[in-house]
């Protein structure tokens, strides 16, 4: 039942989210390759936590070359607070006691879904002021 449970929850965090679209697929064939595993799917996971971190990054420093002065702090400021937030969250997730082996599949969950809107967000605002 667990195993599942964790396959519905990744395969409706894999399709709501529309900056993860180009790789649904991806994550679909690999958590079907898992075989409902724990394990196999938190490497699913970590391969679309990768994409959208070298995405991320490459958003946030083409945003931190463009800005000066206090736009730029402004945005180091708001990067700090984001990844604090996410780091915290995360963590919580995975240590919940109540949630057995299931804790890791919820953070990594959080986890993708944060930083892909995240990544979205920067994103945008490349594009919004090339």
């Amino acid at each position: 039942m667990l195993r599942y449970a964790c396959l519905l929850a990744i395969a409706t965090i894999t399709t709501i989210l529309p900056a993860m679209a180009q790789s649904d697929a991806e994550m679909k064939a690999c958590i079907d390759r898992s075989g409902g595993v724990s394990t196999a799917m938190l490497d699913c996971g970590k391969v679309e936590i990768d994409k959208f971190d070298a995405r991320l990054n490459a958003a946030y420093n083409t945003l931190m070359h463009r800005e000066h002065g206090s736009e730029r702090a402004r945005l180091q400021r708001e990067q700090r607070a984001w990844l604090k937030h996410h780091l915290q969250e995360t963590k919580r997730l995975a240590a919940d006691p109540d949630n057995g082996s299931a804790a890791f599949l919820d953070s990594q969950g959080f986890e993708l879904d944060d930083l892909s809107a995240r990544t979205a967000e920067l994103e945008k605002r490349v594009q919004k002021n090339p």
